[in-house]
């Protein structure tokens, strides 16, 4: 029965449309024709059985329209990266955080904000990618502190003012602030992030002399015009060279970007 039902399962979404390629269950080898003919003759007899199937298996059902939207996204992607590619885009970097050498063939724009759950996580990505692609990436990171959580544009402020003191010290505040996301939102926010700009080894007094300097101010006004100049309305968004991602994408995606964008860059 269980295998009849899966069989079943196929074939209606096959027949709907849901599926947009062949499947191969394991326990048979029909085809999608075949398939769609067999369910054809089992409706005439049985008009309710793609109701019943849908609903006693909606999980299932639902989670193969979950892979078919993302397959269909997933290629909406890869053709916007094909025009991308042929289209320069810019972004100002002097003063931001970078890594990465200077004569990379591939520069990511990273915007982000150390608040941003969604951030942290494509952070992971951006360090194994670092380590795969070993002197041909340049990072620079791009702050978009987000108005409605709290104490967001204090920790962007905050490390451009010690980016500016002492860059190697200033990337070990970085990792703490990423790490720390829950606590600069929380009531003693502010604490935080003074006490890891202490920790990290930065003169605190020269920091926050520094933070609301007008060089703060206008590499954050900069930034929120380079985001909307690439209509990024939300972190994480990326630039790999000219290649557009805006929002969380899988590591395999993002490493296609990079492969994409050095493959066009070496043919300068």
């Amino acid at each position: 029965m269980r295998h009849l039902f899966r069989i079943e399962i196929v074939a209606v979404l096959l027949l709907m449309g849901v599926l947009a390629v062949p499947v191969q269950a394991e326990e048979n080898a029909l085809n999608k024709q075949e398939l769609r003919a067999m369910l054809r003759e089992i409706i005439k007899e049985n008009p309710g059985l793609i109701l019943d199937v849908l609903r006693e298996h909606s999980e299932f059902v639902l989670a193969v329209a979950q892979q078919g939207a993302d397959m269909q996204k997933e290629k909406q992607l890869l053709a916007q990266w094909k025009q991308d590619i042929s289209q320069p885009k810019s972004f100002r970097q002097d003063g931001r955080p970078s890594l990465g050498p200077a004569d990379a063939p591939v520069t990511i724009a990273v915007f982000m904000s150390f608040t941003c759950t969604y951030c942290r996580q494509m952070e992971q990505h951006i360090k194994k990618l670092m380590s795969i692609y070993e002197g041909k990436i340049r990072l620079v990171y791009k702050l978009l502190p987000l108005p409605s959580h709290p104490n967001s544009l204090e920790s962007a402020e905050f490390m451009l003012a010690a980016h500016k003191q002492d860059m190697k010290k200033s990337w070990t505040l970085f990792d703490t602030l990423f790490e720390n996301g829950d606590k600069i939102v929380s009531s003693n926010g502010q604490a935080f992030i003074r006490a890891a700009v202490a920790d990290s080894g930065l003169n605190l007094k020269k920091v926050l002399n520094e933070v609301k300097s007008d060089k703060v101010r206008s590499i954050l006004h900069e930034d929120e015009e380079d985001a909307q100049k690439l209509q990024f309305q939300g972190t994480p968004s990326f630039l790999v060279n000219n290649l557009v991602i805006r929002g969380y994408i899988r590591e395999d995606l993002f490493r296609q970007a990079v492969d994409m964008a050095l493959a066009e860059a070496h043919k300068k």
